[in-house]
């Protein structure tokens, strides 16, 4: 009976040891496939950048020192890419004393107001003076999304433009702004009534940014007691 016991017990062992194997590799770490787990690329609506090709480019040190290269800008990093000639991409150090010229378009670092905070970024600016437009050329990553039920469609990942308007007054923090007149008056407050005046004598849209350039031109000439930048 022992005998007979032990026989079983060894034969059990032995059936186990060849059908329960372990998962994973000798260092006790599982690959994609034994989690089943795959991956593919799926494809991606959009760019980071304003432009995917390089552009002839000049980066302006302190005003003096220039260096040419290809440049473009990542507007969802918030980051420069330079090519160099073996063909590597380094980016760009994010420095107010740092300007870019990409293809006729600057690209300058300034100091911007963002959820109560002081947050440095690029900007175009749109126009010259102690008062100025700025533009930041934004992007935003979306997921993808899956249909729920049988009305709803697949919407694919994608990039989506979401720039933003920015009004910077000397070496001020810039603060954003909407197109609109409410908006724009109210950082300008200080002349409010001149500048009324000048939008319905001229028949300014506030709403274009044209128009809000041409405004802050003629405000510059104010006697704000400003310096130019």
């Amino acid at each position: 009976m022992y005998k007979l016991f032990s026989f079983l017990f060894l034969m059990t062992q032995i059936v186990l040891s060849q059908s329960v194997q372990p998962i994973g590799n000798s260092s006790g770490l599982m690959t994609t496939a034994q989690m089943g787990m795959s991956y593919y690329e799926v494809p991606i609506e959009g760019t980071p950048y304003v432009n995917e090709l390089f552009k002839k480019g000049t980066t302006i040190i302190n005003g003096n020192y220039k260096n040419d290269g290809l440049m473009r800008y990542n507007a969802y990093q918030d980051a420069i890419e330079i090519k160099n000639e073996n063909g590597s991409v380094r980016t760009l150090l994010r420095r107010e004393n740092i300007i870019a010229n990409i293809d006729g378009t600057m690209y300058m670092v300034r100091n911007y107001k963002s959820m109560g905070q002081i947050k440095a970024g690029y900007f175009n600016p749109l126009n010259e003076g102690y008062t100025r437009l700025l533009l930041k050329p934004k992007k935003i990553f979306l997921q993808a999304e899956n249909p729920e039920n049988g009305y709803d469609v697949y919407k694919p990942a994608k990039y989506m433009d979401v720039s933003l308007y920015f009004i910077q007054q000397g070496d001020q923090p810039a603060i954003e702004i909407k197109l609109n007149k409410k908006s724009v008056l109210k950082l300008l407050d200080g002349n409010s009534d001149n500048l009324k005046k000048y939008i319905k004598q001229n028949d300014l849209n506030l709403r274009l940014q044209e128009d809000i350039i041409r405004l802050l031109n003629y405000y510059n000439t104010l006697d704000n007691d400003n310096t130019m930048l």
